[in-house]
């Protein structure tokens, strides 16, 4: 089995993978700088006992982290702890081809999640991750990483009102918009934000497929997806384990 982990600005998901690619398992905690690598395995093990999964059935770990502080005490758990190989997601280590100015410089959960794109789909496409930023990536009818867009996320803007506003309260985002008008102070945030995020996004995926000179297929990933697909007119499809995949993938290509 093979332990993929993305470490993101606010959650840390991991997904447990059999050998033929099934998704067993999927569990998530706050991402925090940890104090050591023991730490790590304490809460790992936690969650793999609550799905009956052994440590020793753990093979590989593979790993995408846009917080570098956290990746030391994870690699030192998976080689030093378990003994077990670690795959670190890069410009170097995920196999596609990139066309930016400096490839360095590109996040590996947008790496992996072009590369879990491509192979799933072998078409152009326009990956929108919905996370604590919106990331937009291009990924051409050859296979190219493009590069793409980044945003604020909605939890970045929702935090921004909170801290910055004094009578603005803290709103639920899971109970659908029957309309734009907000008759009340939770009614006009909610619409502010799901339809003012959907504008901007089906905004963004017109200007990048111009630009990309085709009709991409359109993917939505992340946490925050399901809340702003829905007032999207652009988004057809979540592929709510994209970035997991894509660690799937660079393992098995690796």
């Amino acid at each position: 089995m093979l332990l993929a982990v993305d470490i993101g600005n606010t959650s840390t998901v991991c997904g447990i993978f059999e050998e033929n690619g099934n998704l067993i398992a999927v569990f998530s905690f706050r991402t925090e700088i940890p104090v050591s690598s023991h730490e790590i395995l304490v809460k790992v093990k936690s969650y793999l006992d609550i799905y009956k999964i052994e440590l020793k059935d753990i093979k590989g770990l593979c790993i995408a982290c846009v917080v570098p502080p956290a990746l030391y005490w994870w690699v030192e758990m998976g080689k030093k702890l378990l003994s077990r190989e670690v795959v670190i997601a890069d410009y170097k280590t995920v196999k596609i081809d990139i066309d930016l100015l400096y490839p360095s410089e590109i996040g590996a959960d947008r790496l992996v999640n072009a590369l879990a794109g491509w192979e799933k789909y072998k078409s152009a496409l326009i990956i929108v991750d919905f996370g604590t930023a919106i990331t937009f990536d291009c990924i051409s009818e050859k296979g190219i990483y493009l590069g793409g867009a980044i945003a604020p996320g909605l939890t970045i803007s929702m935090d921004a009102l909170f801290k910055k506003t004094a009578k603005l309260p803290k709103i639920d985002l899971s109970e659908p918009l029957e309309r734009a008008i907000g008759k009340d102070t939770v009614s006009a945030l909610k619409s502010g934000l799901l339809y003012g995020f959907a504008g901007l996004t089906d905004t963004l995926i017109d200007k990048l497929s111009a630009e990309m000179g085709i009709s991409p297929q359109v993917l939505a990933t992340g946490g925050l997806a399901k809340f702003v697909v829905p007032y999207s007119n652009k988004i057809k499809k979540i592929e709510p384990y994209l970035t997991l995949e894509g660690l799937y993938y660079l393992w098995k290509k690796k």
